[in-house]
This record gives structure tokens, C-alpha cells and sequence, in this order.
């Protein structure tokens, strides 16, 4: 099944439809990610995977209560590829994810303007 990059369907189901949390959600996803992000990047970087792991942790969770499905997919990647469960590129994983990321992130402003 494809992720959406935005499942504001599921979302709002998860908050029965609740739309002026959901509003609220949203803002503080997009106020807080960004610099979250790039302690990531950081932290990869300085070799402490296990913080870095919780910040993907912790974005993921909030990608998953606003529904960015496709972010959130991706940041399992990356918190996988830093507890050592799979055999991959970090820094490829966590490129990754800053791509989706700030696709996510424009199409999230982009819904937020019309809410």
C-alpha cells in the first residue's frame, strides 16, 4: 500500500475529527521539526546514533499524528539503520529522510494555509 504524504483522512479519524486539535498538531509539527532535523544530522555526524535515533523517534511520532505517512515511513528507516537492525547507510538513510522531509513540509504549509 503506498503512503500518502499527507493522510489527513486517518488523522482526523485518530482525532475523531477533531479539526481544531488537528490545527494544532500541524503547527507544532512545523514549528519544532525543522531544528529537531538537523540535530539528526548532527548527531549522526558526531557518531551518537542512539540521540540521534531518539530525535527520528520523535519526529516520527509526530509525522504519524498529523498523518505524514511518507515521513514517518521514512524516519522508521533511519531509526532501524541507527539501533544497527539492518545493514545500511546511515547518512543515506538520513538523507532520505531530509528529502521527504521537506516535501512533507511543503505540502503540510501548503494544507495549513487552506485550513
Amino acid at each position: 500500500m503506498q503512503k500518502e504524504i499527507l493522510n489527513t483522512t486517518s488523522a482526523l479519524d485518530m482525532l475523531s475529527g477533531e479539526t481544531e486539535l488537528y490545527k494544532m498538531l500541524i503547527d507544532a509539527f512545523l514549528n519544532d521539526s525543522p531544528s529537531n532535523l538537523d540535530a539528526i544530522d548532527d548527531l549522526i555526524k558526531d557518531g551518537k546514533n542512539e540521540e540521534a535515533r531518539a530525535y527520528s523517534h520523535k519526529i516520527k511520532g509526530s509525522a504519524s499524528q498529523i498523518g505524514a505517512e511518507q515521513l514517518a515511513f521514512a524516519l522508521q528507516y533511519l531509526e532501524d539503520g541507527l539501533k544497527g537492525n539492518m545493514t545500511a547507510d546511515v547518512s543515506a538513510l538520513s538523507k532520505n529522510a531530509g528529502y521527504v522531509y521537506s516535501k512533507t513540509i511543503a505540502f503540510v504549509n501548503d494544507y495549513r494555509k487552506k485550513l
